[in-house]
């Protein structure tokens, strides 16, 4: 999975996170295509299984996505497992 910088938005537009980095696998099921990633953020970062936010990448492009899992693995960071909602632009 490549790596890319990003900002991630609240549903309303205001921004929760900047500088944040993310893994992303774009694919394709059935002809539609998909893409999920993984963010890697602090603790402080408030991002809620099951809610909708906007990834935003330095490249430009951008496509809403759902907060699948959050995993903490005891350190500083943690494991922010998302899934794109329609297509990435």
């Amino acid at each position: 999975m490549p790596f890319f910088r990003c900002s991630i938005c609240r549903e309303d537009g205001s921004v929760c996170a900047e500088g944040i980095t993310v893994s992303l696998e774009q694919a394709e099921r059935e002809g539609v295509p998909e893409w999920y990633g993984t963010i890697s953020a602090t603790q402080e970062v408030e991002l809620v299984a099951g809610q909708r936010y906007r990834l935003v990448l330095a490249d430009g492009r951008a496509g809403d996505f759902v907060v699948r899992r959050n995993t903490a693995a005891g350190g500083l960071t943690r494991a922010i497992a998302i899934h794109g909602v329609g297509s990435m632009k």
